[in-house]
């Protein structure tokens, strides 16, 4: 759907406005990232030692969550001031500044999205969330396409603004309910924050927030380099691979609430391994059946969707396609680490990747003139630095699953454990 609305908007509105929205929307989407705590990654991790320790672990969910959304909202403020004062220096354009406060709100909605998804992971009701996540996808669609008909690009935006906004409530308060299912109700009144956790979640949000430069962050560095034509470009071959990391994303989501319950209950590391190593083989062969169907097709495809000027993108769209596939096979990494209790292996290796990938379309725009000139070797590049990447994260399985001092167990039972 998300892809059905970017063809939409390209043809509706051409690469020059479409790349404006795309730019407006990256620039929200990163700076959001770059200050979200990443509380679904604490929750994971910590609500099960909690419910093991005293069994207030809904209580404690429950604190994520309202935190969370008190820093969604309290970042979406700084960021619309940020937007006005911008707008008032003369740094953005009217229209420009519009595109990023709807951008802003929009995203800012969806700022309790990943602790209230902890929440249906740990009341093991992810179908649930999926459902949700299709039904949301559904209502944006529809609002988006009618606001785009109805009054163009800026319309656009109010329309998914709208359905993020509605999305958000509904979510929170079911993921609530079905973590207060499982878990028991409140008791004992709020405990106190596990020891660890703010070390935990600083590691966690620094390396989400770098994560994100291998997505929005690239785009919103290209449209320094080569303006909204270069945005709009990478942006429709962008959209297969992110298609494919859509599939493959609910897998490690799937991953993460096993292994968390793992450690926390001290699991050796057979079942860890076991699990990894099926999740490897299953996303290996999708990843091979999706790379043999649809590279051949892909830039008929695009040229179908968007228009034969776009044709030649689709020899980017392929290489990026395949990047993701590749990716996909260990994309455990993105989880493993933090449910071993080892959040500094993905800090270190994501930096290095967003690093690379930064450098690599750098040295593109300086190397290269044109949109699609530009595009190409970057998307080479990233398929050698995903080819890197796998077979990193394979390599390193067996010492990444060895036991370490869990973060989440308080000191008193840390030091009974070394004394026993």
């Amino acid at each position: 759907m998300p892809a059905l609305s970017l063809i939409a908007l390209v043809r509706v509105t051409g690469p020059e406005a479409a790349g404006q929205v795309i730019f407006a929307q990256s620039v929200a989407n990163l700076g959001f990232l770059l200050c979200d705590p990443c509380l679904e990654n604490a929750a994971q991790r910590f609500v099960p030692v909690e419910q093991r320790r005293s069994g207030r672990g809904y209580a404690l969910f429950l604190r994520l969550l309202r935190l969370d959304a008190g820093i969604g909202l309290a970042a979406t403020s700084v960021a619309l001031v940020a937007v006005l004062g911008a707008w008032l220096a003369g740094l953005a354009s009217d229209v420009l500044a519009l595109l990023l406060a709807l951008s802003v709100v929009g995203r800012g909605a969806t700022a309790p999205y990943g602790t209230a998804t902890a929440g249906f992971a740990l009341a093991d009701r992810l179908q649930v969330s999926g459902m949700l996540r299709v039904l949301g996808a559904l209502l944006s669609f529809v609002l988006s396409l009618a606001g785009l008909f109805a009054g163009g690009p800026l319309f656009y935006l109010a329309g998914q603004a709208v359905a993020a906004l509605l999305m958000a409530a509904g979510f929170c308060l079911l993921a609530s309910r079905a973590a207060a299912r499982t878990l028991g109700a409140c008791r004992g009144g709020t405990p106190p924050l596990p020891a660890g956790i703010f070390r935990f979640t600083l590691s966690t949000s620094i390396g989400t927030s770098v994560a994100s430069v291998s997505d929005f962050g690239i785009l919103a560095v290209a449209g320094p380099v080569g303006g909204p034509p270069l945005v709009t470009i990478l942006k429709i071959a962008m959209a297969p691979g992110r298609f494919y990391a859509n599939l493959a994303i609910p897998v490690a989501a799937m991953l993460y609430p096993r292994l968390a319950q793992a450690a926390a209950h001290g699991a050796g590391e057979a079942g860890v391994r076991r699990d990894i190593t099926r999740a490897t083989l299953l996303l290996a062969a999708a990843g091979a059946v999706t790379a043999v169907l649809a590279i051949p097709a892909l830039g008929t495809v695009i040229a179908i969707a968007y228009g034969r000027e776009y044709a030649g993108t689709g020899t980017v769209a392929v290489l990026l396609l395949g990047a993701a596939c590749v990716k996909g096979i260990a994309c455990w990494s993105n989880v493993l680490p933090l449910a071993m209790g080892r959040p500094g292996w993905r800090l270190v290796y994501l930096s290095t990747e967003a690093a690379l990938l930064v450098g690599t379309l750098l040295v593109a725009g300086r190397v290269t003139s044109g949109a699609l000139a530009t595009a190409l070797p970057f998307a080479w590049g990233t398929l050698v630095i995903a080819v890197l990447g796998t077979s990193f994260w394979i390599m390193s399985l067996g010492r990444l699953i060895r036991p370490c001092p869990d973060l989440g167990t308080p000191t008193a039972e840390r030091v009974a454990a070394r004394q026993t």
